[in-house]
C-alpha cells in the first residue's frame, strides 16, 4: 500500500513554482537536488519549464503512469486536482497544502470532500497539511524541509511538521540518521497504524520514533504495536497530557486526545516506549539507534568525580535499574590498575587527576564483568583531564563490547571536543547524568516487556444462553443497571459478592441482621441513585436491633424517593478496602482501573490502569504497581491479603466489559480483600 511513497518510479509535483521561496519551488528543487533516480514532472498551467524540466498544464497531459503525486496548491483547488489524479490512476498522493480540518469550518468540509474522492478512486493519501516525506533508502526528499536526512536505521513519523523540522535539525547536530521520515499532517488518509504496519516489515528500519497528537484507531494501534514491539522498539511522544494541551490539539490538527492515564496504560500494554517530552524522545533515539538491547538492569558507573557519581547512583536507585555488584575478579583488576585512593566498588571513582589510560583500565574491567549489563561514563573537566583522548577510549571500548555504553561529559566549552567525538561515533552522550539513567531505564522496561509477553485472557464464564439473555437486556436498558441485573451479571462471571438480602420492613431487616451477625451495613439501591453516600443512602457499623430499626426508617424515605430497594449486608472484618473500575475510552475501548479504597483513591489518587482484556499476570502487575501495594502484600507484621483472588476479579471484569460493548462504566467500590478471598460489596454498571 505504501511502497510507492518510498520507491516511486515517477513523481508529479502539482503546483510546482518558478519562484524561489514558494513551497512548489522548494519541493521540486529538493526532489532534484538529492539525486532521486525516477522521472519528475512539474505541473503548472502557467509555466512551460521549471528548473530545466518541461512543465505540464495538468497531470492528464503527462504520458505514462505516475506513481506519486505531490500536491501543493491552494486548499480550495485540491479537490479538483485530486479528481484529476484519480482519473489518471495515480493511487499515491501527498497533499502538502494547509487550510483543512485544522482551521475548522469550510476547511473541515474540504477535508471531508477530499476523503470522499480518495474513497472513490482508492487513492492512498498522506496529509493534508503536512511537510512531506524524506527517504534515505531511495534518495527521495519530497518535502519542503531544509536539507536531507542522513542514512540511518531509524524511521520517524510526526503529526506536526514543526516537530519534523526540529527533529531534522537536532539529528544533524547529533549525527543521527534515518531510513524513512514522514510527516502525517491531518491524517485524512494514511495514519500511524498504516505506517507502523509498513515499518514493521521494512528491512531498512530497526527503530521507530513517532510524535502523535491523536490516535486514529486505538484498538488497532495496540494490536499492531504488540506485534511490532516484539522485534523493533517503538518510541512515541504523545502530546495532550493536560486539559489545556488537549484543547490546543483540537485547534492545531482537529484531533481528539484521549485521557493521558489511558494513553500510558495502552502504551505499556503494547510495549510502546513513551517519551514524555521532546528531550526524552531525542535521548531515547540516541540510545536505541546505536546500542544493543540491554540484557539486565545492573549498571556500572565510572567517573572522575564523587558528586556526579552520587547523583547518578540516586537516579538509578529511583528507577527500574540497580547498581551492579562487581565480581572478585573485577575488583582485583581495578585494585591493580587504579591508584590506592580510587573507589573500587560501584560507583568507581578514578579520582580527579585521571587521564584517559585510567578510564581505559576501569571501563575494560567493568565491561568484561558478567554482572554488569550497562555502563555510564561520567567526566568533569579538571586540570589534567584528557577529554578528547578519554572520548576515544569510550568509543573504542564501546565497539569492542556488546553492552549499552553511554556517557555524560558534564560542562560546556571544555568538554565540547569530547562530546563531538562521541557524537560522531554514535555513542550516546548526555548533557546530564540523569538523562543517561532515564534512557537506560526505558530500554530496561522495554526488555522486560519483551521477556514477558502478555497472555490476553480469552476466558468466558457464561454459556451462550446466559450471554444472549444479558445481551438482550442491555440493549433495551440505559443509564445505571438495576441492582438485580448487576448482581446477576457479576455472578454469571463468577465474580464473588458479599451476601445481600433485600428487606421490605424493619422486622425483616432485624431478622436478617441477626442471621448475619452484628455489625451490619444497610443501603439503598435504585436505578436513579448514582452516588449513595452523597444521598445518605449507606449506613455502616450498625451494632444492634435499635440501630437497625432506626436505620431502616431513615433509608425507607430515601428508597421511596428514588423508587429503590433496601439491602442488608454483613460487615467484613480484617479486610482491606479496594476499588476496581472500568471506563470505556473512545480510542482504546474498555480500560480497567485498580487501587486501594478510602484515602488512597480519594486523596492520593493511587491507582493503576490497563486496557482490557488482561491476563492473570498483568492483573498481578496492576496490583503491584500502586504505590501502597505493600499494604496488600503485607507490611510491618500485617499478613498479606488474597492477591490472587483480586487478580481473578480483575481478569473476569476485564473480560465482561469486552464481551458487552454496551457497558460504558463499571464501579466496584468497595470490594473487600481478606486473607482468604475477596468480595464485592457495592457495584454500579452504567449502560
Amino acid at each position: 500500500m505504501l511502497k510507492k511513497f518510498f520507491a516511486p518510479r515517477s513523481i508529479a509535483v502539482i503546483g510546482a513554482s518558478r519562484e524561489r521561496g514558494k513551497l512548489g519551488y522548494t519541493i521540486l528543487a529538493n526532489i532534484l537536488r538529492y539525486k532521486y533516480r525516477g522521472k519528475v514532472y512539474p505541473v503548472n498551467p502557467e509555466a512551460k519549464n521549471i528548473l530545466g524540466l518541461k512543465c505540464y498544464q495538468s497531470v492528464g497531459d503527462i504520458a505514462g503512469q505516475i506513481d506519486l503525486a505531490v500536491v501543493v496548491v491552494p486548499a480550495a483547488v485540491v479537490p479538483k486536482v485530486l479528481e484529476e489524479c484519480g482519473q489518471k490512476n495515480i493511487l499515491s498522493v501527498i497533499i502538502i497544502s494547509a487550510g483543512f480540518k485544522e482551521v475548522g469550518g469550510a476547511g473541515a468540509q474540504l477535508e471531508q470532500d477530499i476523503q470522499e474522492i480518495t474513497k472513490k478512486y482508492n487513492i492512498n493519501l498522506l496529509g493534508p497539511n503536512c511537510l512531506g516525506i524524506l527517504d534515505s533508502v531511495d534518495n527521495l526528499n519530497a518535502s519542503f524541509a531544509d536539507g536531507m536526512i542522513d542514512r540511518g536505521r531509524i524511521a520517524f513519523f510526526s503529526q506536526s511538521g514543526a516537530i519534523c523540522t526540529a527533529m531534522l535539525d537536532w539529528a544533524k547536530n547529533n549525527n543521527i540518521g534515518f531510513s524513512r521520515f514522514i510527516s502525517l499532517g491531518n491524517k485524512a488518509g494514511i495514519t500511524e497504524n498504516d505506517l507502523l504496519e509498513f515499518l514493521a516489515n521494512d528491512k531498512n528500519t530497526d527503530v521507530i520514533l513517532g510524535y502523535l497528537e491523536g490516535i486514529a484507531d486505538g484498538r488497532k494501534f495496540l494490536e499492531i504495536c504488540r506485534k511490532v514491539a516484539k522485534s523493533k522498539p517503538v518510541i512515541i511522544l504523545k502530546s495532550g497530557r493536560s486539559n489545556e494541551g488537549q484543547k490546543a490539539i483540537s485547534s492545531h490538527t482537529g484531533s481528539l486526545a484521549g485521557s493521558d492515564q489511558v494513553i500510558s496504560a495502552a502504551f505499556s500494554a503494547a510495549g510502546v516506549i513513551r517519551a514524555n517530552d521532546l528531550r526524552e524522545l531525542f535521548n531515547y533515539a540516541k540510545l536505541f539507534q546505536s546500542e544493543p538491547l540491554i540484557k539486565g538492569r545492573n549498571i556500572a558507573i565510572v567517573a572522575n568525580a564523587g558528586g556526579p557519581s552520587v547523583m547518578t547512583t540516586d537516579a538509578i536507585a529511583q528507577s527500574v535499574l540497580r547498581m551492579a555488584r562487581f565480581s572478585p575478579a573485577t575488583i582485583n583488576k581495578l585494585k591493580k590498575g587504579l591508584p590506592a585512593a580510587a573507589a573500587l566498588h560501584n560507583p568507581i571513582d578514578v579520582i580527579g587527576d585521571a587521564r584517559a589510560d585510567r578510564y581505559a583500565v576501569a571501563l575494560e574491567a567493568v565491561l568484561q564483568d558478567k554482572n554488569v549489563n550497562g555502563v555510564i561514563v561520567l567526566l568533569t573537566p579538571q586540570t589534567v583531564t584528557e577529554i578528547s583522548q578519554t572520548a576515544q577510549v569510550v568509543v573504542s571500548l564501546g565497539k569492542k563490547y556488546k553492552k549499552p555504553l553511554c556517557a555524560s561529559f558534564i560542562g560546556g566549552k571544555k568538554v565540547a571536543s569530547g562530546v563531538d567525538i562521541l557524537r560522531q561515533a554514535n555513542v550516546p552522550v548526555y548533557e546530564y547524568p540523569e538523562e543517561a539513567v532515564d534512557s537506560l531505564a526505558a530500554m530496561e522496561k522495554y526488555r522486560q516487556w519483551r521477556a514477558k509477553p502478555k497472555k490476553i485472557s480469552e476466558w468466558r464464564a457464561i454459556d451462550f444462553k446466559t450471554w444472549s439473555r444479558i445481551e438482550k437486556d442491555l440493549w433495551s436498558d440505559k443509564g445505571q443497571l438495576e441492582w438485580g441485573k448487576t448482581e446477576e451479571m457479576l455472578k454469571a462471571y463468577k465474580i464473588p459478592l458479599v451476601k445481600s438480602v433485600v428487606v421490605v420492613d424493619s422486622a425483616t431487616a432485624v431478622k436478617t441482621a441477626k442471621k448475619f451477625g452484628y455489625p451490619i451495613a444497610m443501603k439503598v439501591v435504585a436505578k436513579k441513585l448514582i452516588h449513595k453516600s452523597d444521598a445518605g443512602a449507606v449506613l455502616v457499623n450498625l451494632k444492634n436491633e435499635k440501630e437497625v430499626g432506626v436505620g431502616f426508617q431513615k433509608l425507607y424515605k430515601i428508597a421511596k424517593k428514588y423508587k429503590g430497594q433496601i439491602l442488608v449486608q454483613p460487615m467484613l472484618r480484617d479486610a482491606k478496602e479496594i476499588i476496581i473500575g472500568v471506563k470505556r475510552d473512545a480510542q482504546f475501548g474498555p480500560v480497567i482501573m485498580f487501587g486501594l479504597g478510602g484515602i488512597y483513591v480519594e486523596i492520593l489518587k493511587d491507582v493503576t490502569f490497563r486496557v482490557a482484556p488482561i491476563g492473570h499476570d498483568e492483573a498481578l502487575e496492576m496490583i503491584g504497581d500502586i504505590k501502597a501495594a505493600k499494604v496488600l502484600f503485607g507490611v510491618r507484621g500485617q499478613g498479606s491479603v488474597d492477591v490472587e483472588k483480586i487478580a481473578d476479579i480483575l481478569v473476569k471484569l476485564s473480560r465482561l466489559t469486552v464481551d458487552f460493548p454496551q457497558i460504558s462504566e463499571i464501579d466496584i467500590n468497595p470490594a473487600m480483600a481478606m486473607r482468604k478471598g475477596c468480595l464485592v460489596v457495592d457495584a454500579r454498571i452504567m449502560i
